[in-house]
């Protein structure tokens, strides 16, 4: 099962890409059956209905590793696309007028092929859905959509004391050092503080040393320090 596993995450790629031909030759079958009388009996329905299933196999494989999100939604896909292969056949032996609980009706073939277009856009809608969540996600991001908090603070390095910069003759003040008093009672709610050290923005711990040049990174209006908090929200 593990080799099984490995060699899906190693192929996904080119499974995708039979997924897709696949939802193609589902199309074709689904059209040809609709616009034709076949007896689910016969070998050419047997034989379509063998290749439906090999492709909604080969679909399920694609996104079997990628999440229980997109293998549900895949799922669902795959049961309305099967139905809508295999019901145009098997109903046709149904055509006519029927009953169901006090209620009377006319099965026709119009009813039928509607319903079956219905249950294949569906479950082709569904299976496109989970496959988007499966390798692209990215697509159904809205725009302008809020930076996570790593992406944020990435852009900006870590400071180290050790890596000062040989020959400088500068000497390193405890970070506490640059704050006003006030500061110095709340620096400890902080993981770390943003500060300006030779031109360069660091993320600098509140125990750390830096240059006397060095200047704390302070909002524009509040002139208040810019850090992240040891507490899980921004300070």
């Amino acid at each position: 099962m593990t080799f099984d596993l490995l060699w899906l995450r190693s192929h996904d790629k080119f499974l995708l890409k039979l997924t897709i031909v696949g939802i193609l030759l589902l199309s074709i079958i689904h059209i040809y059956l609709s616009i034709s009388v076949i007896d689910f009996n016969s070998k050419i329905f047997g034989f379509l209905h063998l290749i439906t299933i090999l492709i909604l196999i080969l679909v399920f494989l694609s996104i079997l590793i990628k999440g229980i999100v997109p293998i549900a939604i895949s799922c669902l896909g795959i049961v309305l696309l099967y139905g809508s292969i295999v019901i145009p056949s098997v109903a046709t032996d149904s055509l006519g007028p029927f009953y169901y609980k006090a209620s009377t009706g006319n099965l026709n073939i119009e009813s039928i092929n509607r319903g079956s277009h219905g249950f294949f856009l569906l479950g082709i809608a569904m299976v496109a859905f989970g496959i988007i969540i499966a390798y692209k996600p990215h697509i159904l991001y809205t725009r302008n959509r809020p930076l996570p908090a790593q992406d944020i603070w990435a852009k900006y390095p870590k400071w180290d004391e050790r890596l000062q910069f040989s020959g400088t003759t500068e000497s390193l003040i405890r970070l506490p050092n640059l704050l006003s008093d006030t500061e110095k009672y709340l620096v400890w709610r902080y993981e770390f503080i943003l500060v300006i050290i030779y031109g360069t923005v660091y993320q600098v711990h509140t125990d750390s040393f830096v240059p006397e040049s060095s200047k704390i990174l302070r909002e524009s209006k509040s002139h208040k320090i810019i850090g992240l908090s040891k507490y899980g929200y921004f300070i």
